[in-house]
C-alpha cells in the first residue's frame, strides 16, 4: 500500500480487523480523531484555512493547564515524552501536582553513561588488541586497513549500545529528546563508515559516538550551541561533505542543510537563495578534520582551503557581507542565521510540536502555540528546556483533541511495550557483554529496522520521513509491510520466545500475572474493574460499555454469563498460587484480555 491519505480508523482497518470487528465504526474513536478525513499538506505560516475538516475548532494555547490533573493526564505526559512507561514510574509521579510532575520529567540526571565496550572479542579480536569489556571510544586505529572489521563491529555495537540506553531509560525526558536531535539532524553510521577518507573505515565509530554524545550532552540545552557544535562534528563533516569543500571546488551540502534543514526551514519565511547556498559554502570552506587516526582527533581551520574572497549575501540576511576573517566566519554566519529570530525560532517549535503532540499546524495552532513559544525561545536565548517546559505544562498540551492521536513510532511501539510490560530484556549475566549486546542487536537490526526505524540508520539527511513530510506525516509509519511486523511483534511477546546469545538465553515474554498484580487485589478480583485499570494504562482512549462488555465475556469471563467466573478462578490462583491448574487458567485469561487489547488499532496510537 502506499502512505496515501487516508482517515485514521481506515488506515488500521485496511490492514487489522481484531476478531473481525474492526470494520464497525467505533464512535469514541471517531469522538477524540482530530481529523475526519484527509490530510492536508505542511503549511509553514498561518494561512491554511481548511479548517473544515477539523472536528471543532481548536483554539487552545500555551496558558498554563488548569484543569483536573488526573491519570489521562499524566499517561498522556508520560507516553509523549518517554519510550513507554511502567506502572511503578506512574506510581512515582502519581502524587505529584503537574508542575512536580512535568519538572521531575525534566531534570536529567547529569550523569554520563557508561559507553559502548569490546563486546565482540568471542567473534572477532579486536585489532588493536582491546580487552574484552573495555571502552573503545578513545582507542584509536592508526592505520587504514587494520582495524576495519573492529571498526565495523563498534559502529555496530554502537546502535545497539544506543537502543540499550533508550530500554534503560530512566525516569526523563532525556532518551526522548536524544531521538529527537538524532532524526531531526541526523547522520547514518554506515555512510560515514563509506567516506572517501583513508581513516574512516577503521575510525568512524569513534566519530559516530562523539556525534550522538553530543545530543546527551546538550539534551535540554542550548540550540545555537548545539548548531555551531555539529557544524565542526567530525562525522557531520563527512557525512555532510564539508570535509571536501574547498575554495577550488565549493561544496554546498552542507552549506544548504544547515539553512534547510536545521536551523530555518523551507517554510514561506524563509527566504534565503541560491546565492546564500553559494556564499555560506564559502564561508565554510577551510575546516578539516585532523588526527582521524589517533585519539587527538579534531576539527581544525586550515586557511590554505578557504576561499578568502568577502562573501556577500542576499537581502533575506539583510544583505550582509562576511568579511574575510579566517575561522571567525563560522561564528559570523551561524549570528546572521540566528539573527532571523523569527524564522529560526519558528521553525524548530514547528519541529518539536510534531515531534511531542500532532503533525497537524493550522492558523490557529501557529497564532496560539508556535509563534508564542518561538517567542519564549528567542527570549530564553534559545534554551530549549523553558520552550519544553512551556509546552507540556500548557492547556492546549492537555487539550482533549491532543491524546489518542499520534501514531506511534517503532520506537514508541516496541520500546514502550517492552518497558510497560517489563518485559526482561537484560541479560543474566551482567559481565557477558557479547550476549546483551546481541540482545539489543536483535531488537533494533530485525524488529525495528523492519518497521523502518533503527538506531544509527535513517533514510536520508531529512531524517525519518513521519516527523517532517507533508502529507501524510505519521501515517509514513503505516504500510502493507510495517503493519503486519507491527502486529507479528506484539504476538511475539505474548506467545514469548527465546533469545539465545554466547550461552546465555534470555526469554521475552509479557508475564500476564505479574503485570496485573501490580494492581490492588479488589481490582483484579472484579473484571469490570481490571478491564478499566488495564485500558486505563494500555489504550490512549477509553471504549464504549458495550466493547467493554464484550471483551470481559470473550476473555476474562471465557464466553460465560456471570461475572462470578472471572472472580472465582482469581481467587482460586490467590488462595493457591502454586496450583498449575490455577496458573493456567488465569494466565490463559489474562493473556486473552491483554493480547485483544493491544490488538486493537487504538494501541498502535498515543
Amino acid at each position: 500500500m502506499t502512505n496515501k491519505s487516508l482517515p485514521r480508523r481506515k488506515l488500521f482497518s485496511a490492514f487489522f480487523k481484531p476478531n473481525g470487528n474492526n470494520q464497525n465504526k467505533d464512535l469514541l474513536f471517531e469522538k477524540y480523531s482530530r481529523k475526519t478525513s484527509g490530510r492536508k499538506p505542511y503549511q509553514s505560516s498561518n494561512t491554511d484555512n481548511n479548517s473544515a475538516e477539523r472536528i471543532g475548532n481548536i483554539t487552545s494555547g500555551l496558558t498554563p493547564y488548569s484543569g483536573l490533573w488526573t491519570s489521562v493526564e499524566l499517561i498522556h505526559l508520560l507516553k509523549r515524552t518517554r519510550f513507554g512507561y511502567t506502572k511503578a514510574e506512574y506510581d512515582a509521579l502519581s502524587g505529584m501536582t503537574m508542575t512536580a510532575a512535568v519538572d521531575t520529567i525534566l531534570n536529567i540526571s547529569p550523569t554520563v553513561p557508561s559507553p559502548p565496550i569490546n563486546y565482540y572479542n568471542n567473534l572477532f579480536a579486536d585489532e588493536n588488541n582491546l580487552p574484552y569489556g573495555a571502552d573503545w571510544t578513545n582507542n584509536a586505529f592508526a592505520s587504514n586497513t587494520v582495524g576495519r572489521t573492529s571498526n565495523v563491529y563498534r559502529y555496530e555495537g554502537l546502535k545497539r549500545w544506543s537502543l540499550g540506553l533508550a530500554l534503560n531509560q530512566d525516569i526523563t525526558i532525556q532518551e526522548k529528546m536524544a531521538c529527537f536531535w538524532y532524526h531531526f539532524i541526523p547522520i547514518d553510521f554506515f555512510a560515514i563508515y563509506q567516506s572517501s577518507n583513508i581513516y574512516c573505515s577503521t575510525n568512524s565509530a569513534r566519530i559516530c559516538y562523539q556525534y550522538m554524545k553530543m545530543f546527551r550532552d546538550n539534551a535540554m540545552g542550548n540550540f545555537k550551541t548545539l548548531i555551531r557544535s555539529m557544524a565542526t562534528q567530525p562525522a557531520m563533516m563527512f557525512y555532510l561533505n564539508n570535509q571536501a569543500n574547498t575554495k577550488t571546488a565549493p561544496d554546498e551540502n552542507f552549506a544548504r542543510e544547515i539553512m534547510e534543514l536545521f536551523t530555518l526551514g523551507k517554510g514561506s519565511l524563509s527566504l534565503y537563495t541560491q546565492a546564500d547556498v553559494v556564499a555560506a559554502a564559502k564561508v565554510l570552506t577551510g575546516w578539516r578534520v585532523q588526527n582521524l587516526n589517533t585519539i587527538a582527533t579534531t576539527t581544525a581551520f586550515d586557511v590554505t582551503y578557504h576561499d578568502t574572497s568577502n562573501k556577500q549575501f542576499s537581502s533575506f540576511f539583510n544583505n550582509t557581507i562576511i568579511n574575510n576573517n579566517g575561522a571567525t566566519e563560522l561564528d559570523n554566519f551561524i549570528d546572521m542565521i540566528f539573527s532571523k529570530s523569527q524564522v529560526v525560532s519558528e521553525y524548530i517549535c514547528r519541529r518539536l510540536y510534531r515531534y511531542f503532540v500532532y503533525y497537524d499546524i493550522d492558523a490557529n495552532i501557529e497564532a496560539n502555540v508556535i509563534t508564542p513559544l518561538a517567542q519564549t525561545f528567542v527570549a530564553n536565548n534559545w534554551n530549549i528546556y523553558p520552550v519544553i517546559r512551556q509546552l507540556l505544562m500548557s492547556q492546549h498540551f492537555y487539550d482533549v483533541a491532543n491524546k489518542g492521536v499520534y501514531i506511534k513510532s517503532p520506537f514508541d511501539l516496541v520500546i514502550g511495550s517492552l518497558k510497560h510490560f517489563n518485559i526482561n530484556h537484560n541479560v543474566s549475566d551482567p559481565t557477558n557483554y557479547q550476549a546483551q549486546y546481541q540482545v539489543w542487536q536483535y531488537f533494533n537490526d530485525t524488529i525495528l529496522a523492519n518497521m523502518e526505524q533503527a538506531m544509527g540508520k535513517v533514510p536520508n539527511v531529512s531524517g525519518w520521513s513521519a516527523f517532517y513530510q507533508n502529507p501524510s506525516f505519521h501515517q509514513y509509519w503505516i504500510n502493507s509491510n510495517t503493519i503486519q511486523k507491527r502486529f507479528t511483534f506484539l504476538q511475539k511477546i505474548f506467545d514469548g520466545f527465546n533469545l539465545t546469545y554466547n550461552g546465555l538465553t534470555t526469554n521475552i515474554k509479557v508475564d500476564v500475572i505479574s503485570y496485573v498484580n501490580q494492581f490492588p487485589n479488589n481490582i483484579i478480583q472484579d473484571p469490570n474493574l481490571l478491564i478499566d485499570e488495564c485500558l486505563k494504562y494500555l489504550l490512549p482512549v477509553d471504549l464504549s460499555a458495550a466493547k467493554k462488555i464484550s471483551l470481559k465475556q470473550q476473555t476474562l469471563l471465557y464466553q460465560q454469563s456471570t461475572d462470578a467466573y472471572w472472580t472465582s478462578a482469581w481467587n482460586s490462583y490467590v488462595n493457591a498460587p502454586t496450583n498449575t491448574s490455577n496458573i493456567n487458567l488465569v494466565t490463559q485469561r489474562l493473556k486473552s484480555l491483554l493480547y485483544t487489547i493491544v490488538q486493537y488499532a487504538e494501541y498502535q496510537l498515543m
